[in-house]
């Protein structure tokens, strides 16, 4: 269905018939999940697998992995469909009170781009829901946003940077997301439940895809054996999901546009570096993209 929105509605009309099929796809996905519950809930100690990131954080990659796994299905809450369109982000949509109740007793992969509020690690805290938390160089972030939106005409951001060539729309990401993206980095860095959660950098991931995934299953309580993690992550590999592409070769209609950390030095200008380092220096340092401020 969404295929076809995509292809044949302009833009503004797509973005409404997305908000409009949210319910009831939302439904579909939970109905789907409580059946799958059913049947090899008694397996898992986790019905529900919680991954919080920003947009173009490796997310969806984390999110297609952990639902490879006997069961469990990927869900996404019509209200933060809605709040994303209505608002172009949903880095700051709240959890609401009845997000975790709506899934239970479903096996359920959720993955959200939300902050991390006091208000969303009590919800999480009081569902005793495990978590991990993604990160990346933001400057990287900036990169792939400019040209995920550019080629996405149902995006809410899409107006925005359709006539921005690339400096223009990594000025205007600085301008209107780089400031909450730091706070959403940070928020999470002070406030996450150390014993409940972990933390995970896309860049990590990509240097090491079977280690890191494994610690990831490993906090789920996940089935960890050799032969389990290595399946899923060469199911997943950047060649398979891309099209037979390797990483770090250009195309522009592939969601996994290049899969390389470092993609933003061939993007940044002098003024452009300087600025996100007055903005988010210190963040990139203590998440170690940067070891001092002579960057």
């Amino acid at each position: 269905m969404e295929s076809l929105v995509r292809e044949h509605f302009p833009s503004w009309l797509a973005m409404g018939v997305k908000r409009w099929i949210s319910i009831p796809r939302f439904w579909k996905q939970v109905w789907a999940a409580r059946r799958s519950f059913q049947r090899h809930g008694p397996s898992y100690s986790h019905p529900l697998l919680f991954i919080a990131g920003l947009p173009k954080s490796g997310t969806s990659w984390m999110e297609s992995m952990l639902a490879s796994y006997p069961g469990y299905k990927k869900v996404m809450p019509a209200e933060a469909i809605r709040h994303e369109q209505k608002h172009k982000g949903s880095h700051d949509y709240q959890l609401t009170e009845s997000t975790f109740s709506q899934l239970q007793d479903a096996l359920v992969v959720l993955k959200l781009h939300v902050s991390g509020s006091p208000h969303n690690i009590r919800l999480l805290r009081e569902a005793n829901v495990p978590y991990i938390v993604m990160y990346r160089d933001l400057r990287d972030v900036a990169v792939s946003h400019y040209f995920y939106v550019r080629r996405t005409p149902w995006h809410p951001e899409f107006e925005d940077y359709s006539d921005l060539d690339v400096e223009k729309g990594i000025r205007h990401f600085r301008r209107t997301l780089l400031p909450d993206f730091v706070n959403w980095m940070r928020t999470w860095r002070e406030n996450r439940d150390r014993e409940q959660s972990i933390e995970l950098r896309y860049e990590d991931l990509l240097d090491d895809t079977a280690g890191e995934f494994r610690r990831v299953a490993s906090h789920f309580s996940l089935d960890t054996s050799p032969q389990t993690i290595e399946d899923i992550v060469e199911k997943h590999s950047f060649e398979n999901m891309s099209g037979g592409r390797t990483r770090g070769e250009q195309d522009s209609d592939s969601f996994a546009r290049r899969g390389v950390a470092g993609d933003w030095k061939r993007h940044f200008t002098p003024a452009l570096k300087e600025q996100f380092k007055t903005q988010a220096g210190q963040l990139l340092i203590d998440l170690g993209y940067e070891t001092d401020h002579s960057w």
